[in-house]
C-alpha cells in the first residue's frame, strides 16, 4: 500500500497526509512546551515590545508631563496660601492643572513642603522615583529584565510615568504584600503574622491614597484582620496629627469633591465601565466586596486585580497595572496579545483586553493549557493547589 507521502497530490490519501501535517503544525504552534510556540511567543513579545517603545513619543503627547504632580503641588500652595482646596468650580475645569485635586487633606502639609522647590524639578525627581518603583515591582513579579523596559512603555505604565501618577507606587504596595519571587517564579505571598504591621500599612496606603482600591484592604482584612487594623490605626493617627494644620471642615469638602467627580458626565472622570455602560457605581463597588470577601486559592489575588479594575468608580489607563498578576499567570502567548490591545490607546480595546484576561483566567481552571507553563519561561503562577495555597490565599 503506498504512504500518503507518495500518493499524488489531490487524492484522497494525499489530501489526508497533508491535513495531518497541517495538524501537527498547528498542534506545536499551541503546544508551549514546543520550539515552534516558544519561537512564536518570542517574535509576539518583540513585535509588542519594540511597537511599545516606539509609542513613547505618542504617549508623551497624549497626556501632559507631570500633571498629576503639578495638581497637588497647586492644591498645597493653595491650602498654606488659606484658599479653598477642594472648591466646586474646579469640577468645571476639562483639563489642565487646574484640574480637581482628590488626594485626602492629611496630604497637605507634607505636599506644602516642597511646594517652595522649582515644580519643575520636583517632577523630574518624582518620575526618577516612579521609574525605580515601577522596575522593582516588575522584577518582584518574576519578570525578565529583558522585558522591564518595553513594560515601562506598555501604555498602563507609560501614561502613569508620563503624568507623573502615583498608582505606580500604589500598585507597588499591592505587590509588595500579596506577591513574591521564589526561585525565578512567581508566587503570592503567605501573610504572616510577623508582617501584619507593615503589610497593613502598605495595604492601607493603597486605599488611603486612592479610596476606589478599597478592595485590597478587605481582602487582607479577611485573611488577617490584625494587619488591617493596624492599618486603620496608623493612617488615623496621622489624621489626628495633621488635624490641627488641617481642621475638620477639610475632609467634609474633600468627600463632596469625590463625590462630584463620581458623576458619570465629568469627562475627566476617566474610562470607568460602568459608567459607560450605564450601570450605577454601587454596583461594581458591590461586586468589588464581594469580591474581596470571597475569593479563595492561589488565584485570587490575580482575580482581586481584575474586580478591583471594575470597582474603582474613577478607572483611567493606569489603573489596569493591577490586570498584570492575571496576564502573568495566563499562557504567555495569549497574554502578549491581550496586552497589546492597550497600544491603541482607545478605551473599548483596554476594557477588551481586561475582559479577555478574566475569561482566559477563569478557563484555565478546566483548560490548564490556557495557563504559563513552567517548562516555558520561569514566570509561572505556582501550583494550582497544594501546600501554601491556604496561607497565601
Amino acid at each position: 500500500m503506498a504512504r500518503a507521502k507518495d500518493l499524488p497530490e489531490g487524492s484522497a490519501g494525499g489530501d489526508w497526509g497533508e491535513a495531518q501535517r497541517v495538524r501537527r503544525s498547528i498542534a506545536s504552534l499551541v503546544d508551549q512546551k514546543a520550539a515552534a510556540n516558544r519561537l512564536l511567543t518570542y517574535a509576539l513579545a518583540a513585535v509588542v515590545g519594540l511597537i511599545a517603545l516606539a509609542n513613547i513619543p505618542r504617549l508623551q503627547s497624549s497626556y501632559p508631563s507631570g500633571i498629576d504632580v503639578e495638581i497637588p503641588l497647586r492644591a498645597a500652595a493653595h491650602w498654606a496660601s488659606g484658599a479653598a482646596v477642594y472648591p466646586a468650580s474646579a469640577m468645571q475645569v476639562q483639563g489642565g492643572p487646574e484640574l480637581p485635586y482628590l488626594y485626602p487633606p492629611f496630604l497637605l502639609p507634607f505636599l506644602a513642603q516642597v511646594t517652595s522647590f522649582p515644580h519643575g524639578t520636583v517632577i523630574n525627581v518624582w518620575f526618577c522615583i516612579c521609574i525605580l518603583a515601577a522596575t522593582w515591582t516588575f522584577r518582584r513579579l518574576a519578570i525578565p529584565w529583558l522585558a522591564v523596559p518595553c513594560l515601562l512603555a506598555w501604555p498602563p505604565t507609560g501614561e502613569a510615568l508620563v503624568v507623573g501618577n502615583i498608582q505606580i507606587l500604589l500598585f507597588a504596595a499591592f505587590v509588595a504584600v500579596f506577591y513574591e519571587p521564589r526561585a525565578g517564579v512567581l508566587r503570592q505571598r503567605p501573610l504572616r503574622r510577623d508582617r501584619d504591621l507593615l503589610n497593613g500599612v502598605l495595604a492601607g496606603f493603597t486605599v488611603a491614597i486612592k479610596v476606589g482600591n478599597f478592595p485590597a484592604l478587605i481582602f487582607l482584612a479577611r485573611r488577617r484582620f490584625r494587619a488591617a487594623f493596624l492599618a486603620a490605626a496608623v493612617f488615623i493617627l496621622i489624621v489626628l496629627a495633621t488635624l490641627p494644620l488641617t481642621g475638620t471642615a477639610i475632609y467634609f469638602d474633600w468627600l463632596a469633591q469625590l463625590q462630584r467627580a463620581s458623576d458619570p458626565n465629568w469627562a475627566p472622570g476617566g474610562i470607568t465601565l460602568s459608567h459607560h455602560i450605564g450601570v450605577p457605581d454601587a454596583v461594581t463597588v458591590a461586586i468589588g466586596i464581594a469580591a474581596a470577601l470571597l475569593l479563595r486559592g492561589p488565584d485570587s489575588v490575580a482575580w482581586l486585580g481584575i474586580a478591583l479594575i471594575l470597582a474603582t468608580p474613577n478607572a483611567h489607563g493606569h489603573t489596569f497595572l493591577f490586570m498584570l498578576p492575571a496576564l502573568l499567570i495566563i499562557r504567555r502567548d495569549i497574554a502578549i496579545m491581550i496586552g497589546a490591545l492597550f497600544l491603541s490607546f482607545w478605551t473599548a480595546p483596554m476594557w477588551a483586553a481586561w475582559g479577555l484576561a478574566a475569561v482566559v483566567l477563569a478557563a484555565s481552571n478546566r483548560w490548564p493549557e490556557l495557563r504559563v507553563s513552567r517548562l516555558q519561561d520561569p514566570i509561572a503562577s505556582g501550583p494550582r493547589a497544594g501546600a501554601g495555597a491556604e496561607a497565601s490565599a
